[in-house]
């Protein structure tokens, strides 16, 4: 989901660079909110499928009306909305009712739509960034729209392929978000949220440039609640402030949610962990 996060990243720039009383930060959950799309695998041998599952935030008071799932073997770019270069080529897919995971063969999508869009070409690139789409929306009216890229090799599988970071784990006023209890949030008061990513999940990759690069371990951060001193962090052992300020009357608990991305469409996240608060 990297288009997605670049975005969330330039609102986070724009925050520092003083408009924070103007929007609300990119972390507060008060509406809906796809947090994360994660695939299983993250890079695709020639027939191999994938499976996509979607985390949709929906506050309270509201339930999903609708979902879809899209996918186009050839994606026009951020420029153009990420729409699809091969309008012909993009079909619906089927998902689970029950969790809103999708499973697919992207080979098999790309072969069925090459009579369509003119014929098999002389040679296919060696990898081809195929695109899913992910639209839900509200009983409220609401609606979201979250892509994914996924890389799928053409000519064999891939040499080293991508594998997600993995979270050792979340502390929250120094206790472990998992097992708890954690304490309080109080109102005009902080909270240290702490993410541990793995170093044995960072991989080192060949860039587009043919350079050799170590994977950049990102932290994002979401809460119903509460500011969080930053939106986003960099590094395998970081921690944020979620502070008591601007907490909604009579609100009994927060929850948080912690999402670590490598960059090149890895990811997993956390939550929600339930913070106590205390007026």
């Amino acid at each position: 989901m990297r288009p997605v996060r670049a975005f969330l990243a330039v609102l986070a720039l724009l925050g520092a660079a003083g408009c924070a009383d103007d929007f609300l930060p990119p972390s507060y959950l008060n509406d809906l909110r796809v947090l994360s799309l994660v695939a299983d695998p993250l890079e695709l041998a020639p027939g191999q499928s994938v499976t996509i599952r979607p985390t949709v935030y929906a506050p309270p008071g509201s339930a999903l009306a609708s979902r879809r799932w899209t996918f186009c073997p050839l994606t026009a770019g951020s420029v153009a909305a990420y729409a699809c270069a091969v309008p012909e080529c993009e079909v619906d897919l089927p998902f689970d009712a029950a969790t809103g995971n999708v499973t697919a063969n992207p080979t098999a999508l790309i072969a069925a739509c090459l009579p369509a869009a003119g014929g098999v070409p002389a040679q296919l690139p060696e990898v081809i960034q195929t695109l899913f789409r992910f639209r839900v929306a509200s009983d409220q009216g609401q609606e979201r729209d979250a892509v994914l890229q996924i890389p799928q090799w053409t000519r064999g599988p891939p040499a080293s392929p991508n594998l997600p970071p993995v979270i050792l784990g979340v502390e929250i006023g120094g206790v472990d978000a998992a097992t708890g209890p954690i304490p309080p949030l109080v109102n005009g008061g902080v909270l240290p949220v702490r993410l541990l990513i793995d170093p044995a999940s960072v991989q080192t990759y060949v860039d587009a440039a043919g350079v050799s690069r170590q994977e950049s371990m990102t932290g994002d951060f979401f809460a119903t609640g509460g500011r969080f001193s930053a939106n986003l962090t960099s590094g395998l052992d970081t921690t944020v402030n979620l502070e008591g300020t601007d907490l909604v009357a009579g609100q009994l608990e927060i929850d948080v949610w912690v999402l670590a991305l490598d960059l090149r469409g890895g990811q997993q996240l956390v939550g929600p962990f339930r913070v106590p608060v205390q007026p």
